[in-house]
């Protein structure tokens, strides 16, 4: 398979390439005018660090896509790269490119800063990869030295305008080391590819008090120009988008209200995205009509693939595109056209066999990492009963267990004593499964260096944060986007204007605006003459916080149960709590990230009676969980038998004078326990750990989503 890549960056070397073309070609390539030609795209996103295999518990939507639990443990770059090898073998034309954030998310990017990342994924052969937001999570220099030093493929992104200065040590900037678009010879199938980074890496990145080194520019704008620059010269356009789902698809008329406006996604044939964590399959279809006799006569359309995250699956796109007959690619009528596609999302499990060249370039990584850090080391077990997971996420969209935990641990570290805790539900990156929590799990779970800051904050301020946590989580399906400890509130995620309890906040996105109707203000808010003074109407936000208490257990309890009802209000006559009192002073724990103006928390980012204690989050939530009992639901540890292994869970007899325990032929690798196959119980195997149940720090009210 003949495979070259050409670059053109800038005006005036696609200028001079469109006159020098037959020089930059060292060889004849086949004439393709009006044919179909066949091309696959191999597509990855959101790897996050996982190059090497990791265990996890498949959700309903893995398991449907073929993330099958018996095939654990999943991801790992060498299957990737046995995988990317298999797929160039039943492929003449391929081309392999990656949306973005394939730093952190594991404890070989804390170890190794970047630079495992990117000499595996250059050895692997990866082709380019747009710019995600986790590239800049240890800044910008150390970006442009991982780049510099290992990167052979190209990094794109054309809507930040680059104001980096140069790194005195390297002699380079971001600039130098990125560019717009990249232009693919593949076999004589001219291919441009677009990059688009997501604008809200500006506030989802920490980097203390340097600058990110761009101006984000409009996407839909650089996407429109790029596109002008670049259609002529290319069969097929291509945008490889970290911009998230949401925002891939307002590329497309669908979310134009003009129907007459020229749209982003003109002329552009497939969005390749990610940033979400999503998989679509099958691919969504955007209408991209461009105005043409053809458009009218066929459907026009952008193709959109996300192809998932956390190395669990290689994305295969197989084209065919029917090359144009005059090779005037500018005239619409006339230019080259997907016309048919097929998409297998194929996931990275242990059926996939290691690549041999890319094992052994990965061992080195292995042996510093486990004697640096003792991945393997349990220090605790999970045991919920009737399910597998401590979750992340809550089902009711509040508070949810796991945020509870690393939020009381917050709380309850040693110095910070304070009377509540902030953490954002973002920065959990995973659940704990059931069975043995090792300390590679807790790297999987807190991927970033975050760290407890102790913050003294007004009433007022906590009232302006949760507003505002309120109002984000309204806008993602009233999900939660902070977790907690020590405080409750019902967070209203659209209140009723004409009932008795309305919110009164004026919408931070528009204080200055004076409306008069509601249609003045964004996101549907009203106007509202009670937000303002007697003469001036204000936008009052629809979401807000309200009924804020502090304390645990605010909640009323079950009289029947005991449990505490965790949809219920607070009842002021009975509950021990304090309401929150807007002039009263606060002692806080909250995460640096946050405490930063990380993903919007302008509030926290202006108080300025920050200290940072320096400890991370993993390591505080690593000393709550060993001071946990070694007990779950009343059972010790030396009694609760560890069937987390692929082979336990069998019914057994055993073969000595007890029927119930000892060696088995029903158990090749384990003992009979108790009539199961089992490894052993859980003090047997890994000493005197805590055990985590369902009941510590379970889920219960502490955010209750309200609809008026």
């Amino acid at each position: 398979m003949r495979h070259q890549r050409i670059t053109w960056v800038g005006v005036a070397a696609i200028c001079l390439a469109t006159c020098l073309s037959g020089c930059l070609i060292d060889e004849d390539q086949p004439d393709l005018a009006g044919q179909d030609v066949r091309l696959t795209i191999i597509h990855t996103a959101d790897i996050h660090s996982r190059l090497f295999p990791y265990n996890m518990v498949p959700n309903t939507f893995d398991q449907a896509y073929g993330l099958l639990p018996v095939n654990a443990p999943f991801g790992g770059i060498a299957r990737i790269s046995t995988m990317v090898k298999r797929i160039r073998v039943s492929s003449e034309r391929s081309i392999w490119l990656d949306s973005g954030d394939a730093w952190e998310g594991a404890a070989i990017f804390n170890e190794f800063k970047g630079e495992a990342e990117i000499r595996a994924l250059s050895l692997a052969g990866m082709e380019g990869e747009v710019l995600g937001n986790h590239e800049f999570d240890l800044g910008t220099p150390q970006l442009v030295k991982e780049l510099n030093a290992w990167s052979q493929f190209p990094h794109l992104v054309a809507d930040y305008a680059w104001e980096d200065p140069v790194d005195p040590t390297t002699g380079m900037s971001l600039q130098d080391l990125t560019t717009p678009f990249q232009m693919y010879d593949v076999d004589g199938l001219k291919i441009g590819v677009i990059g688009l980074g997501n604008e809200d890496t500006l506030l989802s990145s920490y980097m203390g008090n340097t600058t990110l080194g761009f101006r984000p520019i409009d996407p839909g704008t650089a996407l429109q120009q790029y596109v002008a620059l670049i259609r002529p010269m290319c069969d097929l356009v291509v945008v490889l988008s970290h911009l998230g789902l949401d925002d891939d698809e307002g590329l497309s008329s669908s979310e134009v209200d003009d129907p007459n406006a020229s749209l982003p996604n003109q002329n552009v044939d497939l969005i390749l995205g990610g940033h979400l964590h999503i998989v679509t399959n099958p691919p969504k279809l955007l209408p991209a009509d461009d105005g043409s006799t053809y458009c009218q006569n066929n459907d026009c359309e952008t193709l959109l693939v996300h192809s998932g995250a956390f190395a669990k699956y290689v994305g295969r796109l197989d084209l065919v595109v029917h090359v144009s007959d005059n090779g005037d690619n500018s005239d619409p009528e006339h230019r080259s056209r997907i016309t048919s596609y097929a998409y297998v999302n194929q996931p990275v499990d242990s059926t996939i066999p290691d690549d041999p060249t890319m094992a052994n370039f990965m061992w080195p990584y292995s042996v510093q990492l486990n004697q640096d850090i003792d991945l393997n080391g349990v220090f605790s077990y999970v045991d919920p009963p009737g399910t597998a997971t401590i979750d992340r996420n809550d089902a009711s969209g509040g508070d949810s267990q796991l945020g509870n935990l690393v939020a009381r641990a917050m709380q309850l570290q040693q110095g910070v004593d304070a009377q509540f805790a902030f953490t954002n539900s973002l920065g959990i990156r995973a659940d704990f499964n059931r069975g043995p929590l090792t300390n590679e799990q807790m790297f999987n779970v807190f991927p970033f260096e975050n760290t407890i800051v102790v913050i003294y904050m007004s009433g007022q301020e906590v009232k302006d944060t949760l507003d505002f946590v309120a109002q984000e989580s309204s806008l993602r399906g009233c999900r939660s986007q902070l977790q907690q400890a020590g405080i409750t509130w019902d967070m209203v995620c659209r209140d009723d204007p004409t009932g008795p309890s309305p919110c009164t906040s004026i919408d931070p996105g528009s204080p200055d605006t004076v409306c008069h109707v509601d249609t003045d203000c964004p996101s549907g808010d009203r106007c509202d003459v009670t937000a303002g003074d007697a003469t001036i109407n204000k936008c009052v936000t629809r979401a807000c916080a309200q009924n804020v208490y502090i304390g645990d257990s605010c909640r009323p309890k079950d009289p029947n149960t005991g449990l505490i009802q965790s949809d219920s209000p607070v009842d002021p006559t009975t509950t021990s709590c304090t309401p929150l009192s807007l002039d009263g002073l606060y002692r806080v724990a909250v995460n640096n990230y946050i405490a930063a103006g990380g993903s919007g928390f302008i509030v926290l980012q202006r108080n300025t009676s920050q200290q940072d204690t320096g400890v991370s989050l993993r390591d505080s939530l690593t000393v709550f969980l060993r001071q946990q009992p070694a007990m779950c639901d009343g059972v010790s540890t030396s009694s609760i038998l560890d069937f987390t292994d692929t082979e336990t869970s069998k019914v057994c007899k055993a073969t000595g004078s007890d029927p119930q325990n000892g060696p088995s032929t029903d158990c090749p690798s384990h003992m009979c326990v108790s009539g199961m196959c089992a490894q052993g119980t859980v003090q047997q195997l890994w000493g005197n750990v805590s055990c985590l149940d369902e009941k510590i720090e379970a889920h219960d009210g502490r955010i209750r989503p309200v609809f008026q």
